[in-house]
């Protein structure tokens, strides 16, 4: 008898093992591929890597790619490894001013590199190619070295799965409003958790005024002067407030999805190279903004609500809502405070994100 989601259980098992530092293998229809997660790896598992393949490689995104390129090259790359202090210095030197001849990556690449996002890594993934006569010898291999097995199938429907359900509902007391209503949601992949808070009785039938808000832990909760992230959520829930009614969609995705750690790297990469926010992620590895707002729509269809007047300066919410199926009838700007710690990241949002200060 089988339980459950059993394809998104194995991906969430696979996650579970990168994280711990366990190599998996990811197949498709002609490649086998054993990867790690360079982050995590220990020194003893390198060498055994080294042992299986003489050529062992770690994967570098198209947006670390094009930064340490100069913009020359613009697709990912393989790095091929000679020694797990070589590998040290490319996770822990985070700004090369020069590197050494790379190689053309393979399309099951992604998928490991998904994986390692998916995980909250660093989105380096030590590969190596494995050769195996057929999916059995592959299996009986990967059974005797305790490894789970991975159909890259299973990494895109993972990936592609924004649905969620409803875990629980209370009411609660703000400052700014008194009593809302809060509801938080799980996705089906992955197990996120996601908030709605109700403010008022939105109409259903109407066009609710509707923030979706990025979790911050440096802005939300500590009240950093370095982004506008706290200001913003807090002006929201006074324009709701003084509408009468609107949600609030909380999601789960700091560092405009890269994970609280990361954003915290990324800072760190920032302050020691004087760099902007942007070229911190590429530095990095990860993209301009690794956030998704498809899940948003899904929870406002949850809420039967299909069409909204959308609280942002932000375009890609506004796309990506309609591109799911929620209209949005009219975008309200929030101001933003700036100051002297924050208005380097003020101009870069507005001037490489495309963030805008509008009213439609």
């Amino acid at each position: 008898m089988f339980i459950g989601n059993q394809s998104s259980n194995k991906v969430e098992r696979a996650i579970s093992e990168v994280r711990r530092g366990r190599p998996i293998v990811i197949y498709d229809e002609s490649n086998y591929l054993l990867l790690a997660a360079a982050e995590v790896l220990e020194r003893d598992l390198f060498n055994q890597y080294k042992l299986i393949s003489s050529n062992v490689y770690v994967t570098l995104t198209s947006s670390k790619v094009k930064y340490i390129s100069q913009n020359k090259e613009h697709s990912s790359k393989r790095l091929l490894i000679s020694n797990f202090d070589e590998l040290l210095h490319l996770i822990n030197c985070s700004k090369e001013d020069s590197i050494k001849e790379l190689q053309c990556s393979k399309t099951i690449d992604a998928y490991a590199v998904a994986l390692l996002k998916f995980s909250e890594l660093l989105p380096y993934a030590l590969v190596a190619d494995m050769t195996f006569e057929n999916k059995h010898e592959m299996r009986n291999w990967c059974k005797e070295n305790d490894i789970i097995v991975l159909d890259t199938l299973l990494v895109n429907d993972f990936q592609q799965n924004q649905s969620v359900y409803e875990v629980c509902k209370t009411s609660l007391f703000l400052k700014q409003t008194q009593e809302v209503d809060i509801i938080s949601y799980r996705t089906e992949s992955g197990g996120r958790e996601h908030h709605a808070i109700i403010i008022g009785n939105p109409d259903k039938d109407g066009e609710p005024l509707v923030r979706i808000h990025s979790s911050c832990y440096t802005g939300d909760l500590l009240d950093s002067l370095s982004c506008d992230c706290r200001s913003q959520l807090h002006q929201a829930i006074q324009m709701i407030a003084d509408s009468g009614s609107g949600i609030i969609l909380y999601l789960m995705q700091d560092g405009r999805g890269i994970g609280l750690t990361n954003k915290l790297r990324a800072y760190s990469v920032q302050r020691g190279h004087n760099l902007d926010t942007v070229d911190a992620n590429r530095i990095l590895g990860f993209e301009d903004d690794e956030r998704s707002f498809a899940v948003a729509a899904k929870m406002l269809k949850k809420l039967n609500i299909n069409k909204i007047q959308l609280l942002t300066n932000n375009d890609r919410k506004l796309s990506e809502l309609e591109s799911s199926g929620i209209g949005v009838t009219k975008c309200l700007p929030l101001i933003v405070e700036r100051n002297k710690y924050n208005d380097s990241y003020m101009e870069t949002k507005f001037g490489k994100l495309g963030h805008k200060l509008r009213v439609f």
